[in-house]
């Protein structure tokens, strides 16, 4: 009987992992590939029971370099890719590469550190390509010394934002020395209990940096060896900014665009140029840009598949993205197309303002709609609801898509006049 192969999964998988493993599987060369699941949640195995045998689900804290090793020994020498999915899971990931064989195709370490902390992605864009960066700060103090230090390199206005949190967490902006010592006081004084909160077991840091003008996309990037990058096509962005709330919440992601191919040539640049600063190679990563008066500029990438991404590009574009990423950790040429097929939306509901939450209004009135492919409720009534600057979280998450442009606008104007969270 063939030697089984081993695809690692890194402390928890999505449903389209499942579904990408099956499609592969197709190719003769994958077809005795299997799923290991190493994680640190006992309760994750009944979960998955009918997809992945139990004994293929590992138990490790990962708290030391040995127990880890002790953990994958028995299998290390049939691992033939590993794969992540989350911001927070990447910290494991960084703990198990050294311990594979150098044949499994993977980011480095150091990479992965470089691209899940804010600090040291700035320094890295600014050391290698300064034009795609703004300025910043690491600050450990809300001291005189400090808010001199930052009006006198940075100036105003400015953004404060933890180092290695995600989802717009404690994300602030200032305009002047009042904003910027309560935005410091803010974050100095809740980011601990956030990451502990959040399971993010790296040193807290703050970074003060330019705040960056203009509109905001995304791309969701694969990349093999060095240099060798494929961009899928951009996502615009709609911030609570946008709507006249003062967090920094993402309301909506929309594609297609209606940017011109010059912009999105310039675009794809600057993301790569982003990806080689950091050193990241045999990995996905999501890159978020700015389009500003003096070009393109990275507000920041994650080694990883972005949000609702998976579901709006396959919607949009027919692009498997969750395939895709398992297919560069094999070794194999990811997929990427650009022919549009249906205009898609993804929305978030956030509050509007912070408070106990009563209702979300309009949710049931789309949520038989043939348009609605997926739809989340992640919130009860009489629930504390907060902006995402203060830590909270969205409140509902929803898909919508249609080839026909006339019926998908008539949503989208339907959705953002009557779909809101209602707050006491």
């Amino acid at each position: 009987m063939p030697a089984p192969q081993y695809i690692l999964v890194v402390n928890h998988i999505v449903s389209s992992v499942f579904k990408s493993v099956e499609e592969i599987r197709r190719e003769p060369r994958f077809k005795n590939l299997e799923i290991l699941l190493i994680t640190n949640n006992p309760d994750l195995a009944p979960k998955y029971k009918g997809y992945i045998d139990p004994d293929k689900v590992i138990n490790c804290a990962f708290t030391s370099r040995e127990e880890i090793k002790l953990a994958l020994e028995p299998y290390i020498c049939n691992i033939v890719g590993v794969i992540c999915r989350g911001d927070k899971h990447i910290q494991y990931l960084r703990k198990i590469i050294p311990l594979l064989k150098n044949e499994v195709l993977a980011a480095t370490d150091r990479s992965l550190e470089i691209s899940t902390d804010k600090g040291l992605m700035r320094q890295s864009f600014l050391e290698h390509y300064p034009q795609i960066s703004p300025k910043y700060l690491e600050i450990t103090k809300d001291s005189d010394e400090s808010i001199q230090k930052i009006e006198s390199e940075l100036g105003y206005p400015l953004i404060v934002k933890p180092a290695n949190l995600f989802s717009s967490l404690l994300i602030q902006s200032c305009s002047d020395r009042k904003s910027l010592q309560t935005a410091l006081k803010r974050s100095l004084d809740f980011i601990t209990s956030t990451y502990e909160k959040e399971n993010i077991n790296e040193k807290p840091a703050v970074i003060v940096e330019q705040f960056l003008d203009g509109y905001f996309y995304s791309t969701d990037v694969f990349v093999m060896e060095k240099g060798d990058v494929y961009c899928t096509p951009l996502v615009g962005y709609v911030s609570a900014k946008q709507i006249g709330v003062d967090d920094f919440s993402l309301y909506k992601r929309f594609t297609p665009t209606e940017l011109s191919d010059d912009d999105k040539s310039r675009a794809f640049k600057a993301a790569k140029k982003a990806i080689d600063a950091v050193g990241l190679t045999h990995s996905a990563a999501h890159v978020e840009l700015v389009k500003t008066s003096s070009g393109w500029k990275i507000i920041e990438l994650g080694p990883r598949l972005g949000r609702f991404r998976n579901i709006m590009y396959r919607l949009s574009y027919g692009i498997d993205l969750s395939l895709n990423d398992l297919k560069i950790h094999l070794g194999v040429q990811p997929q990427i197309k650009d022919s549009l097929k249906q205009y898609c939306s993804a929305y978030s509901i956030y509050p509007a303002r912070e408070g106990a939450l009563k209702k979300i209004v309009g949710l049931d009135t789309i949520e038989k709609s043939p348009l609605v492919k997926s739809l989340r409720l992640l919130a009860s009534p009489g629930q504390k609801c907060f902006f995402a600057k203060n830590g909270g979280h969205a409140l509902a998450e929803f898909i919508f898509a249609s080839p026909d442009e006339q019926e998908y606008r008539e949503m989208v104007e339907y959705v953002e006049e009557n779909i809101y969270a209602e707050v006491d």
